[in-house]
């Protein structure tokens, strides 16, 4: 069971959260120790109206004094504690730089304290990358959940459609939220916004919202694992690698392709330690490692610019790889064929 909603802020103070569509909305409460958004207050009241779930956050900045940012918070968000999942934004903005790891200090702070004035555990709203990069261990072991970001691109999304994250989370086993484009677009209003997969339901989100002495709601979250994202590429290998029947060494070998060779793939990954790619078959799909996950393109290169022949009428494979210093197999891998291909005076065939 997931639940689908969107965040705002400022940007969004003319849209009516009540009628657009979602089953949550989060709003962006404070910033700092001076900063409340004008439309809090009143998108807050929509959203609670319309019987949909409320959260609301809070954009910690390292330029003030931590405690007072939290008061701040709890005093403009005071009518719904209770009712609303409480989050600290943690990003940088202009004159805070707040993602390193004396940040991550100041965000335990802020947890903290208002989990002891409040007695409900907030939740981290951070992205993949900073997830990763910084040691966050000391909030994920108090039991602070986690709302997670990434967006593999910037293109409009029509509606909702969650997709599973791309990658893997470091310090938390799981997200139990999931920002996953900036740019969707709802009915009712016409720009873009943040959309959100929440991992549980009505009631695992009363559990974030409501003061509870054991700390972690007893919500379903979805564990957060390794995607294979799109990608229609060409590489010529720099060093001889194993085509497997999956994207595992403990795959069976299908063939070893040698060095040279150029293989078109469709798909890639990385999980096990290693960059996966697909490569489309006539009868299903072969895998390979273009290189560890600590250098991605080790076994790799790109292929942008083709060097073609023009066969002429008496050519045959063997003259052709010949004449250009290349084996049979090769040439034939390079122009997606085998040495068995017909091939016609005419025709164009890629020779590096």
């Amino acid at each position: 069971m997931s639940l689908n909603g969107f965040d705002v802020a400022s940007y969004q103070a003319g849209m009516d959260v009540s009628t657009t569509a979602g089953d949550f909305v989060l709003v962006k409460a404070t910033e700092g120790t001076n900063y409340k958004n004008p439309a809090f207050g009143g998108h807050a009241k929509q959203t609670l109206s319309a019987g949909k779930k409320l959260g609301v956050y809070h954009f910690i900045r390292n330029d003030s004094d931590i405690k007072k940012q939290a008061n701040y918070f709890l005093a403009a968000v005071k009518p719904y504690i209770g009712r609303a999942i409480l989050v600290l934004d943690f990003e940088n903005t202009t004159g805070s730089t707040i993602q390193n790891q004396a940040g991550v200090g100041l965000a335990k702070q802020w947890l903290d304290y208002v989990y002891q004035q409040t007695g409900v555990r907030p939740v981290l709203y951070t992205g993949v990358s900073c997830e990763n990069s910084l040691d966050w261990s000391s909030v994920a072991n108090a039991n602070y959940g986690l709302w997670i970001a990434q967006y593999n691109n910037y293109d409009a999304i029509v509606g909702y459609h969650p997709r599973d994250l791309y990658g893997s989370l470091k310090h938390w086993k799981a997200a139990m939220m999931f920002q996953y484009t900036s740019n969707g677009h709802l009915d009712g209003w016409a720009n873009g916004v943040d959309l959100d997969v929440f991992y549980g339901d009505k009631t695992a989100w009363d559990r974030y919202a409501k003061a509870t002495k054991s700390g972690k709601p007893t919500s379903k979250p979805k564990p957060a694992g390794p995607m294979w994202v799109k990608e229609k590429k060409t590489y010529t290998l720099k060093t001889a690698v194993k085509l497997r029947t999956g994207a595992s060494t403990a795959s069976s070998v299908i063939a070893v392709l040698p060095a040279g060779s150029t293989v078109k793939t469709d798909q890639a990954i990385i999980q096990g330690g290693y960059r996966w790619v697909r490569q489309p078959r006539s009868n299903g799909y072969g895998y390979f490692v273009t290189g560890p996950a600590t250098d991605t393109l080790a076994y790799v290169k790109a292929s942008v610019d083709h060097t073609y022949y023009t066969v002429k009428t008496g050519d045959s494979w063997w003259a052709i790889a010949t004449k250009f210093g290349l084996s049979l197999n090769v040439l034939a891998q390079l122009n997606g064929k085998t040495t068995s291909s017909i091939i016609h005076p005419g025709d164009k065939l890629i020779i590096k």
